[in-house]
């Protein structure tokens, strides 16, 4: 009963079953909705009213509190094993409608500056061209095996999902216990001997804290999602050996994917990698104030010009849909350009440079964050009268988020507000450092001075209450783990956390540790 570009969501536990679901929305003519089921219960129904899904196939049963099961979309379960729904017979050559170029394929969701986050709507020939350009470009074929190692509701799941699909090499798929950003993703690579697979930066980063060990099997490593710099590579490239080339591919989820890429030499470029250059059939501009093209080695915002772009905003503030304008330079009204708010310049050799964001959006373990959404979702808090949100850097050159808060006295603690962003935001959109000021600094004109707030790093450390002895055993190993993956010389029983310097990338390899130690899986809610 599906008609063509209705919203099918998909959901359940990483498995066969569920990438099988979500591969036949797009293929019946339905418009794929990647739903994770962890994430908060007000952010999933707050993508669940914007998308309106008509469908929603889930890998095994969802819990009876599932925030969307109240929206009016039809809940079908599938098979996590086989991907078949109960009572409905399998059939070798199943009857697709015809869909062309222009129809929607996919909806994502990222933050977005209205507070609530936006969805982007993607089409089937955006999807296919870049699809097309990656098998010619890196040659995969049959003997290849691809890993979907990113997050299923992340737009990179696109192409590791796709990828072997349409090339006619081996899709493999980690079971739901090997978390991405494991310490033991390098051992699944070496023991399912694979050939491709795309990480986002930060994830690889965690990688590095297993054991070393070559990887023999490896052709490419597609690196894309934030920033790559030259020390990662080499340090990944003495970790982990292997015979197979590094590619910085960039490009937002607007247009589809990927726009332009970079082949890593043996010797890095110093610094940032370069994002390279633009991919067949598109055109990546640098354009300087009034929109003019700007020289090589001039700086400005960066623009792509594709007819592979997405079809577009749902749910997106006007100045957010405005990133989508008419060219310039054409004088057609078709020729629509997407204004990335990257900051970049073209060097001498051709290659595109980052040089980072004209505004305050950041990407963090590869994820999209507007501070305005975190900021929206801090005033909700019944004691908070005033705050703002920024990105700082700290003395590694990581990006976090620093929240400056104006509260009434003895009302709220660090600890009630990162409880109550976490039920509500993805975990890696939670401050990593909080400051309570008497009142924020304004500027004449009565906004925020944001160069007047105070410096702030991420607390390390606790007091002598938080540096109490281990009771027990298990309170033993479990300090341990806190020790290891923190880097730190002792945890006490009260230390939080967040204290000693622990953020969401960190809790999901803690959290991957404890499950090897215990037995028991645990939410990142409980860590909060």
């Amino acid at each position: 009963g599906l008609r063509s570009g209705a919203v099918v969501g998909g959901a359940g536990r990483r498995s066969f079953g569920r990438v099988a679901a979500m591969a036949a929305a797009p293929l019946a003519g339905g418009v794929l909705f990647p739903v994770d089921p962890a994430l908060p219960a007000d952010r999933i129904r707050g993508m669940f009213r914007v998308a309106r899904p008509r469908f929603l196939l889930s890998a095994g049963s969802l819990p009876g509190d599932f925030p969307a099961l109240d929206s009016g979309a039809r809940c079908i379960g599938v098979d996590p094993d086989t991907g078949d729904p109960p009572g409905v017979p399998a059939t070798d050559a199943p009857e697709f409608p015809v869909v062309r170029p222009g129809d929607p394929a996919y909806l994502f969701f990222t933050s977005g500056t209205t507070g609530a986050p936006k969805g982007i709507l993607g089409c089937h020939r955006g999807l296919a061209h870049y699809l097309a350009w990656e098998a010619a470009t890196f040659r995969v074929g049959p003997a290849d095996r691809v890993a979907l190692l990113t997050g299923l509701s992340f737009d990179i799941m696109l192409e590791d999902l796709f990828l072997p699909l349409v090339t006619g090499a081996t899709l493999c798929l980690p079971g739901p216990d090997l978390a991405s950003s494991s310490p033991d993703v390098p051992a699944w690579i070496r023991r399912e001997r694979i050939t491709l697979f795309n990480a986002v930066p930060s994830i690889a980063e965690a990688w590095l804290a297993g054991p070393a060990g070559s990887l023999p099997s490896l052709r490419w490593i597609l690196f894309g999602g934030e920033a790559l710099r030259d020390s990662l590579v080499r340090r990944f490239r003495a970790a982990h050996p292997s015979p197979g080339g590094v590619a910085n591919v960039y490009g937002p989820t607007e247009t589809t994917i990927g726009v332009s890429f970079a082949v890593i030499p043996d010797e890095p470029f110093e610094g940032i990698q370069p994002l390279g250059r633009p991919l067949p059939d598109t055109q990546v501009l640098v354009l300087s104030e009034g929109r003019r093209l700007a020289g090589v080695g001039e700086a400005g915002e960066i623009v792509i010009r594709t007819p592979f772009r997405a079809l577009g905003y749902i749910g997106a503030s006007p100045a957010e849909a405005a990133r989508f304008f008419p060219s310039p330079f054409s004088g057609d009204p078709e020729d629509i350009l997407y204004a990335t708010g990257d900051r970049g310049r073209f060097r001498p050799d051709g290659m595109l440079e980052f040089l980072g964001r004209l505004d305050d959006q950041v990407k963090i373990h590869g994820v999209r964050i507007e501070p305005e959404e975190v900021a929206a979702a801090l005033a909700c808090h019944p004691a908070v009268r005033a705050c703002v949100v920024v990105p700082r850097t700290d003395s590694d050159g990581r990006v976090f988020l620093a929240a400056f808060v104006v509260a009434a006295p003895g009302t709220a603690t660090e600890d009630d507000l990162r409880l109550h962003l976490s039920q509500r935001l993805l975990p890696s959109m939670v401050p990593s450092a909080f400051a309570f000021l008497p009142s924020l600094p304004l500027l004449p004109n009565g906004k925020v001075n944001r160069r007047a707030l105070p410096d702030i790093a991420p607390r390390r450390g606790g007091g002598a209450e938080a540096s109490r002895a281990p009771r027990d055993e298990v309170e033993a190993r479990l300090a341990a783990l806190f020790e290891e993956c923190l880097g730190v010389r002792t945890a006490g029983v009260g230390d939080s956390f967040f204290d000693l310097g622990g953020h969401s990338l960190l809790a999901v390899r803690l959290f991957a540790r404890i499950r090897q130690a215990f037995g028991r899986e645990l939410t990142l809610r409980a860590l909060f």
